[in-house]
Formats: structure tokens, C-alpha cells, sequence
């Protein structure tokens, strides 16, 4: 398992879980973006039916954000949904994407009034550091650092040698982290193996969510 994050700063404000229900309850990771929005998986928001189809997989229900959850604790609060933002085809390759325009919090504040934000560049090349975040089999947010690829065979994904496992989907990759935990999220974990956790690397698509969700 991967040592915890124990560092806070904004990572440990802007990195939470995100909790569903659906085919069955669930909780992916998650990372708010921009004022409103938070980036993570789009299989964490659907559930693919037998056949394999995107169009006919089932919307997952009652999403909700807790930015910097720890042991059971929401310490910034709770936020829900108002939209989901994902790619038609999100089991395409590049396309395990979506962004989520959130309600303001109950005092009326915005996402990222509460808890701050972390940038998000749509197009990054791979970076020698790259900081991988979830929260796999805990309830504290794991951290691990290595050199961020693509690999030859899927130039739509970065990896990273950092494997976590379930309940890590959605979680960011962030390159550029200052010592204040603000850095860039450059893709989100969608899956891994015994070696590497490998993620979608947000590209045009990714771009085109985001900015349908930042919407003025």
C-alpha cells in the first residue's frame, strides 16, 4: 500500500471522495478543478451493462463530494451535484473522463470558496515527477511520486509506477506540486496492475468538459 498523505496544504482540501450509488454503492476519488467543477472518472458516475455499450450504461445516483475526507470526517462539508459532464463515448480511449458541476455549499459559497482549487492543463506532456492521489482500500488519502509516461501502445494514457487499486479511480495526477499542495492535475487514474497505475490523460475532450462545467 502507499504511504498516506500527511503533508495537507491543498491537497488536503481539494482531494476528496466521491460517493455513489447505482448497480452498487461505490466511492471513487476525486479533485476540484475550478469554481465550481471536479474532475474524476467517468466509469465512476456509470455502470456498464452486460453488452459493453457507453449509451446504455446506467447513470449512477446520489453523487456526493467530500472535499478532504479523513477517517470518516467531512471537514469542508459535503457537496452535490448538479451535472454531470462526460464524453458520449467515455469507454473510448482518452474518454474515461468527467467533469462535475457542483451546487454551492449550504452557506451558498462556491466549490472552490470552501476548499480552493488545483489547476488543470488539457494537453500536458509527461513529467519526470508526477504525484498520483485516491483513496484505494482507506480512509485516508494515499500519496505516491514517479515519472509519469505514456505508454507506446495507448499515447491517450499516462502511467505511473504507483499501484493502488480499487476506490483510487478518478484520482488525479498532478505534476508541478508546490510546497503549499497546489500543482496541476494532468489526467485521472482509470485503472492499474501490479506495477503501474494508469490514467486518462486529459486532452481536447477533457477541455471541452471542463468548459461546458465552468460555464458563467
Amino acid at each position: 500500500m502507499q504511504p498516506e498523505w500527511d503533508k495537507g496544504g491543498a491537497i488536503a482540501r481539494t482531494v476528496g471522495r466521491i460517493y455513489v450509488t447505482g448497480a452498487q454503492d461505490a466511492a471513487c476519488t476525486a479533485t476540484a478543478v475550478g469554481t465550481n467543477t471536479v474532475v474524476t472518472a467517468a466509469h465512476c458516475v456509470r455502470t456498464t451493462l452486460p453488452d459493453g455499450s457507453s449509451r446504455t450504461a446506467t447513470w449512477d445516483k446520489n453523487l456526493y463530494f467530500v472535499p478532504g475526507y479523513r477517517d470518516g470526517q467531512s471537514p469542508h462539508g459535503g457537496f452535490t451535484v448538479r451535472r454531470v459532464h462526460m464524453a458520449e463515448d467515455w469507454q473510448a480511449d482518452g474518454s474515461d473522463v468527467a467533469m462535475l458541476e457542483m451546487n454551492p455549499a449550504v452557506d451558498g459559497r462556491s466549490l472552490s470558496a470552501v476548499v480552493g482549487a488545483q489547476k488543470i492543463a488539457f494537453g500536458a506532456k509527461p513529467a519526470g515527477s508526477t504525484h498520483q492521489f485516491g483513496y484505494p482500500y482507506t480512509s485516508r488519502v494515499l500519496h505516491c511520486e514517479g515519472p509519469g509516461t505514456q505508454p507506446g501502445d495507448a499515447p491517450r494514457f499516462l502511467r505511473i509506477p504507483c499501484p493502488m487499486g480499487v476506490g483510487s479511480s478518478g484520482g488525479p495526477y498532478i505534476v508541478d506540486l508546490d510546497p503549499a499542495g497546489v500543482g496541476t492535475v494532468v489526467a485521472v487514474n482509470v485503472s492499474g496492475d501490479a506495477a503501474y497505475s494508469y490514467g486518462t490523460a486529459l486532452g481536447p475532450v477533457a477541455g471541452r468538459l471542463f468548459t461546458q462545467s465552468e460555464h458563467p
